[in-house]
């Protein structure tokens, strides 16, 4: 039982040493974000608990809180392909198609590669394939 409690408060310190070193400077109340990695430290479960309810701001705000945002596109405040066409033009797009048509060229292009060295291997010339 006494391994549970020591594991327990372990993982609390863990996770409370962890929140206080992803919070930014305006999210820490109380004291300075090194006064509360000390104190957790010293005191491990009553410093975390005191962490959690005294330290960490729990308020709403307009705050990343580390987590990964999706970059805003240009392109996400149109309502529609057809108002981002109209706001930039076709260029993007454009680009876009001849991406495309070189990507399915070069696959062509490498498709024909296999079917004549697959040939050749079949008629017995040149080198048979690796792996084959």
């Amino acid at each position: 039982m006494s391994v549970l409690l020591y594991g327990a408060g372990v993982v609390l310190l863990v996770f409370a040493l962890i929140d206080i070193l992803t919070k930014g400077d305006d999210q820490v109340r109380g004291l300075p974000k090194i006064a509360w990695v000390f104190l957790v430290i010293l005191v491990p479960v009553v410093g975390s608990i005191v962490w959690f309810t005294v330290g960490h701001d729990w308020s709403q705000g307009d705050r990343n809180h580390g987590r990964y945002i999706e970059p805003r596109r240009h392109e996400d405040q149109y309502a529609s392909l057809g108002h981002a066409r109209a706001a930039h033009g076709d260029k993007r797009v454009t680009g876009t198609e001849q991406e495309l048509a070189e990507l399915e060229r070069e696959i062509e292009y490498w498709e024909a590669q296999a079917r004549l060295r697959r040939a050749k291997e079949a008629a017995g010339e040149g080198e048979p394939a690796p792996g084959s």
